[in-house]
């Protein structure tokens, strides 16, 4: 009895921790996070433009040196904010997006998605493998779960491409990336950036091409992602709010 009363606790226990809420904060162009320091990436050109940030979020060469290795001009760079600058911004009602989903649930890798360029599906003599979601160059792009990172690599109609694997052996893509902001071996959070829009390889325009797939058996990815209401495509499973 006691040995059934573990195992309906233990079941009990494991619904709640799958169903609960949990409180995510989310990147955006002010606030985003990398290597467990709170900043922003920024092209930088000249060891001058570098000066220039270090005295205004009020850090240390060393610290951008941490952040990003050896320090190579005329790239994305990882610059963190100091404390003091973190309050500045908070002062001028400038903060960090925080989201509500379900523990173990995907986000959307793009914030403010109202349209779906192309579906998952066939399309013409081919089957489109993923979502396709347009975006301005260099919106960035977050990562749907916790998770590593496999590649990050140049893969042909693709573009510069991301690969993540997740729990359960899913697995996502993130495709035609402008820049890509991590590298392979890296552990993302939930809601980090990872890299931005771009128009790389194959594509009509600035979008990404994004994939949920199960081992390497791809998935709509509207049947994963949060319920959106006024999304011009609908989602065929998902239909709640």
């Amino acid at each position: 009895m006691r040995r059934l009363t573990g195992i309906l606790f233990f079941i009990f226990l494991s619904s709640v921790l799958v169903y609960a809420d949990e409180q995510i904060q989310v990147d955006n162009q002010n606030f985003q996070e990398y290597k467990g320091r709170v900043g922003v990436w920024m092209m930088v050109v000249s060891p001058a433009h570098l000066n220039y940030y270090i005295h205004k979020f009020y850090i240390t060469r060393k610290e951008v040196e941490d952040a990003n290795g050896r320090i190579r001009y005329r790239e994305y760079l990882f610059i963190p904010y100091s404390e003091k600058y973190t309050r500045e911004l908070e002062a001028e009602g400038i903060h960090r997006q925080t989201v509500t989903t379900r523990t173990n649930d995907f986000i959307w890798p793009l914030a403010n998605v109202k349209n779906i360029s192309s579906a998952f599906g066939r399309r013409g003599a081919r089957f489109h493998t993923g979502t396709d979601m347009p975006a301005v160059q260099g919106t960035p792009i977050i990562a749907v779960m916790d998770g590593r990172v496999v590649s990050t690599r140049f893969e042909g109609g693709f573009g510069w491409t991301i690969c993540m694997e997740h729990r359960d052996n899913f697995f996502t893509r993130y495709a035609h990336c402008f820049k890509i902001l991590i590298k392979e071996g890296d552990y993302v959070k939930k809601g980090q950036v990872i890299g931005l829009v771009g128009n790389t390889g194959t594509s009509t325009g600035n979008h990404l091409h994004f994939e949920i797939r199960y081992n390497d058996i791809p998935l709509n990815p509207l049947d994963f992602l949060p319920y959106k209401e006024d999304l011009a495509v609908r989602h065929s499973v998902r239909n709640w709010k």
